[in-house]
């Protein structure tokens, strides 16, 4: 949590914002001792206050603008400077996307090499209004926190939710909200699901809810509707339960799938291993163009989605293991000519990449949602797979964070 602090190097102070960290936060220097100052651009001038202090560095906050970049933007959400979801909004998109363009090859080219063959970035065809799911804390009305903190931003209209969602939020703001901890909405093209954790009145809940909703679930059990709704993604459908993963940027889904799709560049016999498959989505979307495809996650309830939708798509090539990947991964009979893994934020285990380099298929293809953990991975595969290209994608508009897509291909020796 911040804290005021003036007895170190003073406040009010002039500072030059030279470069930006991986956060889009500006960096300065006062005193020799580098400062991080959000809503700052390069080039800028600002009068700061330091905020926070640390042994190595300090953090700030902008009293005045005193020389503004040309790419600066006045962000349109009102709650930019104290809600912690965006950090970007202050940046034109066509910079967001340098910014996260940069930021993979910084990142690269620190932790690997500067040899990297890194792709343009694919932007958004939408940066506002993208998300198809939003979690809501309450404290008397809904909203997200403040942050580095959980004190809770009261909110009524999120800039890169889902227009469904927000028209959900006056509602949801009449619920008897006292002893209700947490609400997450998630949305298709017509459908919204709502997940209610905390000591809930149903029947409050129902009456104002169940006209304007698809399914209700309230912590673990099914109120209202099948608990379900169904994505689509080209031609393909996908049923979502509650704890499903999927991916949060339906304008970026297709490009994301069609750069898999490009970086396998099937000719119509392989045999692919789908890592971390969730619902089976990349499976699935695989699968027309190949002879087999095998995915393994843990989750359960991913799991029972994922072979729904196989009946789902009439897709009679695929199958799906439940389990702990790296313990799952050693079990199978499958010899796969390319693996596709797509690990939550914290990358692969060191286990899964060791049975990786066991079962020597001639392609991996790595969609990861963390570029530092996505290097540290490729760090250690590239002693025995060549890292062809990396292509960056754009699925988290007016934030810090960004997907890659990584072509690696078996070394020959």
């Amino acid at each position: 949590m911040f804290f005021l602090c003036y007895n170190v190097v003073g406040d009010n102070m002039e500072v030059k914002i030279i470069n930006l960290d991986h956060f889009g936060r500006g960096i300065g220097r006062v005193d020799n001792k580098v400062v991080f100052i959000p809503n700052t651009l390069i080039g800028e001038v600002v009068n700061i206050d330091i905020v926070h202090e640390k042994k190595n560095y300090l953090e700030g906050k902008v009293i005045k603008y005193l020389k503004q970049s040309d790419d600066r933007v006045q962000p349109i959400c009102p709650y930019f400077v104290r809600c912690g979801g965006c950090d970007l909004s202050h940046m034109s998109y066509l910079m967001q996307c340098q910014f996260k363009e940069d930021k993979v090859k910084d990142i690269m080219h620190r932790t690997i090499n500067s040899n990297i063959n890194i792709k343009p970035i694919i932007p958004s065809d939408q940066s506002y209004n993208y998300r198809n799911k939003v979690t809501f804390h309450v404290k008397e009305k809904i909203g997200y926190y403040q942050v580095k903190s959980y004190e809770v931003i009261l909110i009524d209209n999120c800039y890169i939710a889902d227009d469904k969602i927000n028209q959900l939020i006056p509602s949801l703001n009449t619920l008897q909200l006292d002893h209700i901890k947490q609400i997450i909405v998630k949305t298709n093209n017509n459908q919204i699901m709502v997940i209610l954790y905390g000591e809930i009145d149903v029947e409050d809940t129902l009456i104002k809810l169940k006209n304007q909703v698809d399914t209700i679930i309230i912590n673990s059990e099914i109120i209202y509707g099948n608990g379900q709704i169904i994505k689509t993604v080209g031609d393909l459908n996908f049923y979502l339960s509650k704890n499903s993963f999927f991916q949060i940027n339906d304008y970026q889904i297709i490009n994301l799938y069609n750069k898999v799709l490009d970086y396998c560049d099937f000719k119509g016999n392989e045999k692919v291993l789908d890592l971390y498959c969730g619902t089976g989505t990349i499976g699935i979307y695989l699968s027309r163009y190949c002879q087999t495809v095998l995915g393994i996650e843990v989750n359960e309830d991913a799991i029972k989605d994922a072979n729904q939708n196989k009946k789902l798509n009439n897709i009679n090539n695929i199958s799906f293991m439940l389990g702990d990947i790296q313990y799952k991964i050693e079990e199978i009979d499958l010899k796969p000519d390319i693996v596709v893994v797509d690990p939550p934020r914290k990358g692969l285990e060191l286990k899964v990449i060791e049975s990786l380099v066991k079962i020597k298929p001639s392609k991996i293809i790595y969609v990861s949602c963390d570029p530092m953990t996505l290097a540290r991975d490729l760090k250690i595969l590239q002693e025995d797979y060549k890292i062809n290209e990396i292509t960056p994608i754009d699925m988290f508009p007016q934030t810090n964070h960004v997907e890659c897509v990584v072509l690696m291909t078996k070394i020959k020796r």
